[in-house]
């Protein structure tokens, strides 16, 4: 017996489609890896990541002269308001600056309380006075920030 093969005989190879699944599925694998790596590395450098916790915002507050204002009360007698008011502001270097714009805020709030009535500064009325006057500051004072505003005393006579 010879293990010569005839010449128009092919021989057959055993395991060649096995070989070429087992390629294909490792060159997907490598391929599936690659991609994971990349997508970890490069995905992650784009992205910004903020390690450091953002500074606190430091917050001041600023006191507002007392203001002494009458107010429309519609009859011959004349009614009074006394308020003293706070502000707070983000940074203290922003009060140097504030206190500078002080007439222009006091002149804002004499306008407001010279139109109103001793009626309206009763129950919310501090509130809608509040309010109010925080929007003027906060457009007065415009690049500046203005965090809030604080009545430290109403008194209506």
């Amino acid at each position: 017996m010879t293990t010569e093969t005839p010449e128009n005989e092919t021989p057959v190879k055993k395991g060649g489609k096995r070989k070429i699944i087992i390629l294909a599925v490792l060159a997907c694998l490598l391929l599936a890896g690659g991609g994971a790596f990349a997508w970890k590395h490069f995905h992650h450098a784009a992205t910004p990541v903020a390690k450091t916790a953002p500074q606190p915002v430091k917050w001041t507050t600023i006191t507002i002269p007392t203001i002494l204002s009458n107010l429309d009360s519609g009859t011959d007698r004349t009614r009074y308001v006394r308020i003293g008011a706070r502000l707070e502001v983000e940074d203290g270097k922003d009060a140097a600056n504030i206190a500078a714009l002080m007439p222009q805020i006091q002149d804002a709030f004499q306008t407001c309380l010279h139109g109103m009535q001793p009626s309206e500064l009763s129950g919310s009325g501090i509130y809608r006075l509040r309010e109010t006057m925080l929007a003027q500051i906060t457009n007065i004072v415009a690049p500046l920030r203005v965090r809030d505003l604080f009545f430290v005393e109403v008194l209506v006579q």
